[in-house]
């Protein structure tokens, strides 16, 4: 392990436990174990707190990661809430906010489930409401997530295909809205076999930016999905050293 002083600190956002505890905030362990076993500090940052001081933690941090919940509001993109969506509008507040904040300053971001619609929903997407069961591809998966029950089909050269040596990976699954319209600043660049998309980058090359539909965190016994998260670490390491030597 890395010394202290050089683990990158990356901030991670919390939603609420909807709905069965919306006084709880939730976060899985595989999240914080990913993050750490590939080197970073994970810095928990909760809805409910003013613009100001999301900024002044977002200052202090190399990453922003997005993990899994409940579900973006609809009006983000034009729609009215479909029956089946839950929303939580302070945690949709907190990490519209976050993601602007890292998108201007070219910070690493990595959003997975969640993380990647509202990743795209604040770049300017939309998505997919409400996936009905039935079809192909079972998006809400029985399995424990340690199970990889489809296929993500990647675009060749994108940065997903290269960490995962592959452009056919087995993927888990347990989501029920999925992006519809990528972001001007993204680009799909893994599909199911029903054609959903599962996961998007930055258009920019340059640009460390990844959403994934599907939880790596569940998987990183298995090369491919750990390499995701040491290249995020990674990315945010190199960050942080960018920022230090320009404000030397």
């Amino acid at each position: 392990m890395r010394d202290v002083v050089n683990r990158p600190l990356i901030a991670v956002t919390l939603g609420r436990d909807l709905p069965d505890r919306p006084s709880v905030f939730r976060l899985a362990d595989s999240y914080v174990q990913a993050l750490a076993s590939s080197g970073a500090i994970p810095i928990a940052i909760l809805p409910g707190v003013d613009d100001a001081a999301i900024r002044h933690v977002m200052e202090r941090v190399d990453g922003l990661f997005l993990p899994g919940g409940v579900d973006p509001h609809p009006r983000h993109f034009g729609e009215e809430v479909h029956p089946k969506t839950v929303i939580d509008e302070d945690l949709d507040a907190l990490e519209m906010n976050a993601i602007a904040i890292a998108d201007g300053w070219e910070m690493p971001i990595l959003g997975v489930c969640r993380g990647c619609q509202i990743l795209n929903v604040a770049l300017g997407g939309s998505l997919v409401q409400h996936l009905e069961p039935g079809g192909p591809v079972d998006h809400l998966q029985d399995l424990p997530l340690k199970s990889a029950v489809h296929e993500l089909r990647m675009e060749g050269d994108s940065r997903l295909a290269r960490l995962s040596e592959t452009r056919l990976l087995r993927v888990n699954s347990l989501h029920h809205q999925a992006i519809g319209g990528p972001a001007r600043a993204l680009r799909v660049v893994g599909t199911a076999e029903d054609g959903v998309a599962e996961a998007v980058e930055a258009r920019d090359p340059e640009r460390w930016i990844v959403g994934v539909q599907y939880h790596p965190e569940e998987l990183i016994d298995q090369r491919a999905h750990r390499n995701l998260f040491d290249d995020f670490v990674s990315s945010c390491t190199r960050f942080a050293a960018a920022r230090k030597t320009a404000t030397e």
